[in-house]
This record gives C-alpha cells, sequence and structure tokens, in this order.
C-alpha cells in the first residue's frame, strides 16, 4: 500500500509525492500537534535569522597571493538571499563575505589570466560559528599551449525523468521533463553543475541514448530501452557542454530510425559528436577534431558492448559494413586506427563505453584496453558504462604515467542505485610540452552527489567522503587482471581530497604527507571489542598504522553509507531534506536536537495514537554476499515508547530473504546511546534495508532520535596486530575491531596512525 512520503524542510510546506511503500505500513496522520514541531520550528526560524561570514585566500598554483580576484557567490532555493554576493581579494589574497544566510552556496572565482574556479561551500554550520573558512583556493594560469578539459559521464534525459511514475503519461505532478516545457525543464536539469561545467575550454559527456521522438522501433530484444526527446538537448548546451560521445550501449535502442535521428538532433543543437554511423566505416570518420589555445585535440568514442539479447547481424548494437547502423565497436582495429592516425601530432582522447554495471573496480577487457591505449600513444583515456565511478589509473609510456578515467560513472542518470549516487566529474589541464608532446600533470576531480536524478556539488565533509572514496578505490586498484599473477601496467593514482576539490597525482614529488599515531585504551569483552571508529584530524586523513597491546587479530572496514549522518552536503539552497530517508510529518530529519553535526532523524509518536510508526533507508545498500557487516548508530529517547531496529536482506533480484530484529529498547528516557550489532550476510544477500520502528507511549508525547547511523563492512583482517603494521593510504577505512584477544586481557591498548596528505 502506498504512503504519502515528505521530505524534512519540505514536510512544512505541504509538498508531498507518491513514494514506495514500507512493509511495516506505518501511520502519517495523529490526533493532536507536537510538542517538537513547534520547537523545532522555532529553531528553523533562529538559525535562519543567524548569519555565518566566509573568508578564504586566493592564491595560484605556484603559492602566489592573487589580488583583485573577483569572488561571487552563486545560491537557490531557500539560499537564494546570498545570491550575487560579491567582493575582491586583498593584496594577500584574502576576502570575506558577511551577512551570508545558513544555506550551502558556490563560489565562482574569477582572476585576470587564470581559469575560474567553482567552489563549494559549506554553511550549514552551528550557531557557534560566526565565521567559516574556504581555506587556500588555487587557480591555474592560462596560456597559449594549455587547456582545460572536463569530461562527464553517463547522461540521459528520458525514462523516469519524463514518466516518473512509469505509467506511460507524461506531464504528471514529479516528472522532471513535461512536454510543454522540455528545452526549459531540461536546462533546470543541470543549474546546479552549469558554472562547473562552463568553466572548462571543453567539455565532453557519454549521451548514453537516442535523440528521438520516433518510438515506432524499439529494440526487441533489449530489457531496458530508453531516449531522449530533441528539446532536451537545450539543456546540454546550456550547461556549457560542447562535445557527446555516443558510442554506448543504448545508442540502438530504437534501431536505425535512433541512431539517424540522434546524428541529426545533436548536430542540428550545435554539439560535437562522435562513435556512431550509418555503418563501421562512417562511425569511424566522426573524430573530433578541436585545437583551442594552440592544443591539437582529437576525440572518439567506442563501445565494448557489441549484443544484448540477440547476435543477429540487425540487432547487434554496434556499426557494421556495409549499411549496419550502431556504436563504433571497441575493437583492437578500430582503436589502433584512431591512435595510429592522431598522435604524436594531437592529443588523442579514446572514450571507451564498457565493463561491469555497478563494479568498484575494471573488467579485465577494460584493463587491457587502457594499457594497450597508453602505451599506443592516448594522452588520457577516458570510460564509462558502469554507473559507479572508479578510481583514477595510471599507465606509463616511455616512463611517463598518463591517466585513465577507468569509469567517470552517472553524471545526470535516472537510477535508484545507491551506489550510482556519489561519482565526479574531472578537470585535465593539457600543456604542450616545450620539445614536443603533451602532458597533464594532475588531474582534478569534482566530486558530485546525485539526488532525485539531478547532479549538485557537495561540500564541506561530503566533499571529503567523496574524495577519499575514490582515493580508496585508486590505491586499492588490484595490481593485476582478475585471476592472473602477473601485472600489466596498470596502477592506481595518489588521490585525496585537497581543498575544494579532490586531486589525482602520478608522482610522490607532487604531495607531501605528515604521520601521527594516537593510542587508546578500548574496554574488552569476551576477547574481542567493539567496532572503534577512525577519527580523522583532516579531510585527507587515512589509517595508516595498526598495533595492539596484547596479541588479538584486528579487522579493517568501511561504512558503505553515505546518508546515516542525515547531514545536507549538496548545494542546492535546500536544506536538510533528507531525501535518502522515507519520511513524514511524523518521522524527518530535524535540526535542533543531534548528536554530531546539523541533521538526525526524529520519530514521534503522542499516547493517542494507535500504531506504531517507521522510517526507512529509500535504496537498499549493496555489498557482497557472505559479507561481515556491523550496523552501529546512536539513538536517543525522551519520553521513548519501545524502538526497534530491523533489518531486511535481498538477493541480486531484489528478492526479500530475512527479516530480522536486529535491536530493540524498551520504552523509557534515555541520552545519547550507542547500539551495535554483528551480521554476516547469507551467501545469497547482496544488499539490505533498514527500517526503524517505534510505538506509541503509555502517557504524554514520545520523541526518538537517530543519528550516526553506520554500516560497515569489514574487509581485511591481519593476525599480527601484537607486532603493527602499515596499512597502504590514501583509503577511506572508517573503522577497526580486534578478536581473538589474548585470555585475561580487560583493557586493550590501541595505537592507530594517521597520515594526512597535502598537495605540493
Amino acid at each position: 500500500m502506498a504512503e504519502t512520503r515528505i521530505t524534512g524542510r519540505h514536510l512544512r510546506a505541504g509538498i508531498v509525492w507518491l513514494g514506495a511503500a514500507s512493509a511495516f505500513a506505518p501511520a502519517v496522520a495523529h490526533a493532536q500537534p507536537y510538542q517538537f514541531d513547534t520547537s523545532e520550528a522555532t529553531f528553523d526560524t533562529t538559525y535562519a535569522q543567524t548569519l555565518i561570514s566566509l573568508s578564504g585566500t586566493v592564491k595560484n598554483r605556484s603559492g602566489q597571493a592573487l589580488s583583485g580576484a573577483t569572488v561571487t557567490v552563486l545560491a537557490w532555493g531557500d539560499g537564494v538571499a546570498n545570491a550575487g554576493k560579491t567582493t575582491t581579494t586583498n593584496a594577500s589574497g584574502g576576502f570575506t563575505l558577511t551577512g551570508l544566510k545558513r544555506r550551502n552556496v558556490l563560489l565562482k572565482i574569477t582572476a585576470s589570466g587564470h581559469y575560474s574556479e567553482i567552489v563549494p561551500v559549506d554553511l550549514h554550520r552551528p550557531t557557534s560559528e560566526t565565521i567559516t573558512s574556504t581555506g587556500t583556493i588555487a587557480m591555474n594560469p592560462t596560456k597559449t599551449g594549455r587547456v582545460r578539459l572536463l569530461f562527464g559521464g553517463d547522461t540521459m534525459m528520458g525514462r523516469r525523468f519524463t514518466d516518473l511514475d512509469a505509467d506511460g503519461i507524461e506531464g504528471e505532478a514529479g516528472d522532471l521533463i513535461r512536454p510543454a516545457s522540455r528545452a526549459a525543464d531540461a536546462q533546470a536539469l543541470y543549474a546546479y553543475m552549469r558554472d562547473a561545467l562552463s568553466s572548462a575550454d571543453y567539455t565532453v559527456v557519454n549521451l548514453e541514448s537516442p535523440v528521438t521522438s520516433d518510438t515506432t522501433t524499439p529494440h526487441p530484444y533489449k530489457d531496458y530501452t530508453f531516449f531522449s526527446y530533441p528539446e532536451t538537448l537545450a539543456g546540454l548546451t546550456y550547461a556549457g557542454i560542447d562535445g557527446v560521445s555516443l558510442a554506448n550501449n543504448h545508442i540502438f535502442d530504437y534501431l536505425t530510425t535512433g541512431v539517424t535521428d540522434s546524428m541529426l538532433h545533436v548536430s542540428n543543437a550545435g554539439l560535437d559528436w562522435c562513435g556512431v554511423g550509418s555503418n563501421e566505416t562512417n562511425a569511424e570518420a566522426t573524430t573530433i577534431f578541436r585545437t583551442l589555445n594552440n592544443v591539437p585535440m582529437s576525440l572518439l568514442g567506442f563501445s565494448e558492448l557489441v549484443s544484448d539479447g540477440s547476435s543477429d547481424l540487425d540487432y547487434l548494437l554496434v556499426a557494421r559494413d556495409p549499411s549496419k547502423a550502431g556504436a563504433l565497436e571497441a575493437s583492437a582495429s578500430n582503436m589502433n586506427a584512431f591512435i595510429d592516425a592522431e598522435t604524436p601530432e594531437r592529443f588523442a582522447i579514446p572514450m571507451i563505453h564498457g565493463g561491469v554495471e555497478y563494479s568498484e573496480y575494471p573488467a579485465n577487457s577494460m584493463r587491457s584496453k587502457f594499457v594497450s591505449l597508453v602505451n599506443r600513444g592516448a594522452g588520457i583515456v577516458v570510460a564509462h558504462h558502469t554507473h559507479t565511478a572508479h578510481g583514477i589509473g595510471l599507465v606509463s609510456a616511455s616512463g611517463t604515467p598518463r591517466f585513465v578515467l577507468m569509469s567517470l560513472g552517472n553524471f545526470l542518470f535516472d537510477q535508484d542505485v545507491l551506489e550510482t549516487f556519489q561519482s565526479f566529474v574531472a578537470v585535465a589541464d593539457v600543456d604542450v610540452l616545450a620539445g614536443g608532446g603533451f602532458d597533464v600533470a594532475r588531474l582534478d576531480l569534482i566530486p558530485i552527489s546525485i539526488e532525485g536524478y539531478v547532479p549538485k556539488l557537495v561540500a564541506g565533509e561530503g566533499l571529503a567522503r567523496t574524495g577519499r572514496h575514490f582515493g580508496h578505490l585508486s590505491t586499492y586498484l588490484p595490481k593485476s587482471p582478475v585471476g592472473q599473477n602477473a601485472m600489466d601496467g596498470l596502477s592506481g593514482a595518489v588521490v585525496f581530497p585537497a581543498g575544494h576539490r579532490i586531486v589525482a597525482l602520478r608522482s610522490a614529488s607532487q604531495y607531501t604527507t605528515s604521520t601521527t599515531n594516537q593510542s587508546q585504551n578500548v574496554s574488552v569483552t569476551s576477547q574481542a571489542t567493539g567496532p572503534i571508529a577512525f577519527t580523522r584530524n583532516a579531510p585527507s586523513d587515512s589509517l595508516s598504522y595498526v598495533k595492539s597491546s596484547a596479541s588479538a587479530t584486528v579487522e579493517w572496514g568501511r561504512d558503505l553509507l553515505i546518508n546515516g549522518d542525515f547531514e545536507d552536503l549538496d548545494v542546492d539552497g535546500d536544506f536538510s531534506e533528507g531525501t535518502a530517508w522515507d519520511q513524514s510529518t511524523v518521522r524527518y530529519v530535524e535540526n535542533s536536537v543531534v548528536r554530531s553535526g546539523m541533521g538526525a532523524l526524529v520519530m514521534l509518536r503522542n499516547a493517542s495514537n494507535s500504531s506504531e510508526i517507521t522510517v526507512y533507508n529509500n535504496n537498499r545498500v549493496s555489498f557482497p554476499g557472505g559479507s561481515k557487516l556491523t550496523i552501529t548508530g546512536w539513538i536517543r529517547g525522551d519520553n521513548a515508547g519501545p524502538f526497534t531496529l530491523t533489518t531486511r536482506m535481498y538477493s541480486d533480484s531484489g528478492a526479500t530473504l530475512s527479516t530480522t530484529d536486529s535491536y530493540t529498547k524498551a520504552a523509557s528516557t534515555y541520552g545519547w546511546t550507542q547500539f551495535v550489532v554483528n551480521v554476516t550476510a547469507a551467501s545469497t544477500a547482496t544488499s539490505a534495508r533498514f527500517y526503524f520502528r517505534t510505538s506509541p507511549p503509555a502517557m504524554g508525547e514520545a520523541r526518538v532520535f537517530i543519528d550516526d547511523f553506520s554500516l560497515i563492512r569489514w574487509e581485511k583482517s591481519s593476525l599480527y596486530a601484537l607486532n603493527g603494521f602499515e596499512i597502504p593510504a590514501p583509503n577511506n577505512w572508517s573503522h577497526v575491531r580486534f578478536t581473538n584477544i589474548a585470555s585475561g586481557v580487560s583493557s586493550l591498548g590501541v595505537t592507530l596512525g594517521h597520515r594526512t596528505f597535502s598537495v605540493l
């Protein structure tokens, strides 16, 4: 049964929409107003009226102060009062903006002779903070022989964008693109990203959709087909996107008609395109040639995916001579021909669509292509298709490492898979070398959060967390293909959050580290400790060392949740909307009672209520089957009724495998209390959803608060904690725990190493 679902900041404005049904049928009505609603509204009012100042320093990448740089605030929605505020930097490069509303914003920094920078800023700070800082903002000079390129991932504007509830009727409430306003609606989808995308000399994305209004010829063998209306291309041009790769597994979703229409409509929109044709020969000839700032570039797209549902020539996804339309196949002959024709005179950029969907690391076939292309002369290799962003790879060619964007993940896409919500766009500054050739000294990654299918920049701890995630994937990129022992030449770059960006570096000469050790004593019960959180000293701080005072087995793992802290760290003008959680007027993300940060979840009941209420995460959290997991978080009760945390496990197909009451707490009043539940998933269990449930109290009003909720997957272990050992960094390890501790030990001394990374 469907229920009304309302997000935190919107629930008091009365904006509602239909959402997925809860298995526990939570009630959403109450017999009388809740006292907490009044106190929360008072807090919101005070918070909105308590302004904050923002300071920072602008320098070039050599560390020299930039005076006279212009700093302009970009803002939307509830934070629009901040929009347009501007100042200039002083002789030391410093600036201060005062009187800002506490809503996340972007700063646009412009300075003569430099590329502009778009800086996300977390202004959702406690009222005790009257001023916050961006730190140092580094700008790269423009010059002849340098071009800034920006690469975005999988992009489409159909399916759920035009028909959210998939009932076949377009233009209903909730549809993001409506028949009467397709162009304007598409532009709105890119509004939060436009300034960042436009800051480059050339921006290219993977347009993973036919562009057509003729849907009479769907591919008869594919499980998923979709299209984007021609009018929606106005969104790409509005956002500053210059070119698109059409070489992917969806360009043939509407057969030859869809391919022909796509080429026509994309051309008419003024966009460069490549990677598709009426036959293979024509597709090979679609290389994008551009020379910008005296840097000659060539871009061509390729698709690794040849068939889907049928091997019949007429229904292959790729082009074939003499007359089969489709994507340009990522065959060795096609890719080698491109590299050989364009190098060394031009900076060659092959863009490959392939790999395994929802993976963390590239498939063997993609690794082989990356290494071969770089060794043949590619300047940078770009990949997509997995819908999840991978780390950054390196392949050495003639002794010089070159970057591989192993998967850009989603940019603008309509998926509901949690792992696809955390992504990035990549910025590469390409320099022409004095002695010939080209160089990309480093990559900057602009992290994005996809919320309601819309990409938004992230600020503060959200940026740091994303940076650590992609740093982790880069550090732990396997050195050899799956099932093989020999290294193939693909390794991970050094990736970490630095200021307003994530940086990817290829050499130890580009960064510095500082290392400290922190010791503590931890209680031991039944020869084991609970999970010990790794408390970071800085955004780039990584776990680098572990040692115990007695013999023990140590495990370490990552928090798989990206929204269990209930913080709002994207930049969109809204505040604490909590869209990751199913909410209503009696269960929502609030801000006046928190354990940490600025957000927590509250669940409200009166004695006059007759039913329990339930909150659950809207998107299942994925993990490998058989994973060792710990569910942990903090709960607080004010006259609380009985509380239950229920865990539901699912198979790959989404079928429910088990439903377990993992934790219960009796009715009472209690302060912030941690709960810890250890679970080993069944071998067939690959995702989970969590349900917070509470019942009415015996008397009065009940309030249950939840904060800092985590799902830890224990991925690594060692028997040698007593000896101490190093852990590769950068990484995103968030917790450690000890088991099999020597008999008789009641308090274990634990030393954890902190390694912080900084750009030189």
